[in-house]
């Protein structure tokens, strides 16, 4: 797949029919693997002469200097998505799954991708409020992908910062851990905090699958609350209706969770019965 729709690198040659000019390109059918990996694309790299050796200089006799190879940007470009992607913790079978790689033919499932893409779409206009999401839905609806989709295609377009994070095990469990002395964790809760709240873009699946107790309640509310004071994108998925949040932590949570985020709900069959993402929440 060329990213040329995607990606604003022009690093290849323009009439390439594989990158279309980008440099590198996305290829979607990787052998044993759910998802699918950059490869850098032969019209930069097929016969470059620093062989893809980092720094990816090669030395000019007329001007006796180290200059650029000809794969030199494309390969910086390429490695600066990778590190992002990677960086955002975004799950294997769900990395470079764009918005355009999903069916739309379930009406539910079309009113998410719809607001999805118009967020996409608009990242960079001036005068956009951004808002976040709020996606509830049974198991296998289609949540986790419509969501990580959102952080690939902001990382390829913009460059944007993401994060994705399960609530449990990530956040929660990771606070829990910075109590512990012998954790390499350990006093590290601000840290932690500031890491979730600072990310441009972070979405928080399963949200309220952790169990219920007041000290849950008070991290998650401290986190949302933080995020929208600073106007950060906030992507959350849940199997429970938000409305389910009224009866908990006094109504605070559910209270920012209507000014900072759209409510959609994805009542769609299994997308992983229909499509073989397995793992789809």
């Amino acid at each position: 797949m060329n990213l040329y729709k995607l990606s604003p690198v022009r690093e290849g040659s323009p009439n390439c029919k594989f990158c279309a000019g980008v440099g590198f390109f996305l290829e979607e059918n990787v052998k044993n693997s759910s998802s699918g990996i950059l490869l850098l694309c032969s019209c930069v790299g097929e016969s470059c002469p620093c062989g893809g050796k980092a720094p990816y200089m090669v030395y000019d006799e007329s001007q006796n200097r180290m200059l650029p190879c000809v794969c030199h940007n494309a390969r910086i470009e390429l490695a600066k998505v990778e590190y992002l992607v990677k960086k955002a913790g975004i799950p294997s079978k769900y990395k470079y799954r764009t918005l355009k790689s999903m069916d739309t033919t379930h009406l539910s499932f079309l009113a998410a991708y719809d607001w999805a893409e118009t967020l996409v779409d608009k990242w960079n206009s001036s005068g956009t409020i951004r808002q976040g999401l709020y996606l509830w839905g049974a198991t296998g609806s289609g949540k986790t992908l419509l969501a990580c989709g959102i952080l690939n295609e902001l990382i390829l377009r913009y460059g944007t910062e993401c994060r994705y994070a399960k609530i449990n095990r990530d956040f929660l469990s990771t606070i829990r851990d910075s109590y512990q002395k012998e954790s390499e964790l350990h006093g590290m809760e601000q840290t932690i905090k500031k890491q979730f709240t600072d990310v441009e873009v972070l979405v928080l699946d399963d949200f309220g699958a952790n169990k219920e107790s007041d000290w849950a309640n008070s991290q998650l509310y401290d986190l949302i609350d933080a995020r929208y004071e600073e106007e950060k994108v906030t992507i959350l998925t849940s199997n429970i209706q938000a409305k389910d949040w009224k009866d908990k932590a006094e109504g605070r949570i559910y209270s920012r969770l209507l000014e900072m985020a759209e409510i959609i709900h994805l009542d769609c069959p299994d997308y992983r019965e229909s499509h073989n993402v397995f793992g789809t929440h």
